[in-house]
């Protein structure tokens, strides 16, 4: 019975106001979440986490290298959930969660994102995870850090901790929208700073950062180079996001 009229209720909210599909605008039915069955199918997903080498964790590891490894670095492993475009319709989901307050889609994908990772050999090890954080500025006016958003549902699919007193944003950087990809390595020198006791990571060996988009993977490496300036190499650094900028 109880079922039956919180199904009702439903019914009658969606004819109030109706939920659309992120991707195409369809009408999404009772039983569909942010995307149609027919978006959801076609979903261009990575499947990044079952590869231990793949396109993503090579551009990551190709930055860390000519960025001056000392050799002792082991390959970090990086996966996505799916391709990104700036042309196709599916840029849209990063888009409402970052600039619409769509959270609970941040948190619907990011989910969807830990649940593959838990899977994955490359990610099973995982005992930390961290967001890239926002400016506080950036913050203020946005109300919440999207990376946070999906890194919280990461961490909770995957059954592990999420800590967002780990790195701390120190200046906050210029919109990277428009810039090349030189441009967007200089603009997060520095940007990111450690910012917990390291005792209080004692035990953990492999963390985890979050994001909503890989594009250049400045943003991240920065995030891992502050990382790095205070652990050890044996303590494993991998990324993840949403979004990869990258062919499928």
């Amino acid at each position: 019975m109880k079922g039956r009229i919180l199904r009702g209720l439903r019914a009658a909210g969606e004819i109030l106001l109706p939920r659309l599909c992120i991707v195409c605008g369809q009408r999404l039915l009772l039983d569909e979440k942010h995307l149609c069955l027919d978006c959801l199918a076609d979903l261009p997903q990575t499947y990044y986490w079952s590869m231990i080498h793949n396109p993503m964790a090579d551009r990551f590891n190709e930055i860390i290298q000519n960025e001056g490894s000392n050799g002792q670095e082991r390959y970090a492993h990086a996966a996505a959930l799916f391709f990104y475009h700036s042309e196709a319709d599916y840029r849209l989901i990063p888009y409402q969660i970052k600039y619409h307050g769509n959270t609970d889609a941040g948190g619907w994908f990011g989910r969807m994102l830990g649940r593959r990772l838990a899977t994955s050999d490359a990610f099973l090890d995982v005992d930390l995870v961290v967001p890239v954080p926002l400016h506080w500025t950036r913050r203020w006016k946005r109300g919440y850090n999207q990376a946070e958003i999906i890194a919280s549902a990461v961490a909770d699919a995957m059954g592990v901790q999420m800590r967002t007193d780990i790195i701390r944003r120190r200046r906050r950087t210029r919109t990277q929208t428009r810039m090349s990809i030189d441009e967007k390595a200089r603009n997060v020198v520095g940007a990111f700073l450690f910012s917990a006791a390291p005792e209080s990571l004692e035990g953990i060996r492999h963390i985890l950062i979050v994001d909503d988009v890989f594009t250049t993977g400045s943003t991240l490496y920065a995030c891992f180079s502050a990382l790095r300036s205070v652990l050890p190499p044996e303590v494993r650094i991998s990324v993840a996001t949403l979004g990869f900028v990258g062919r499928a």
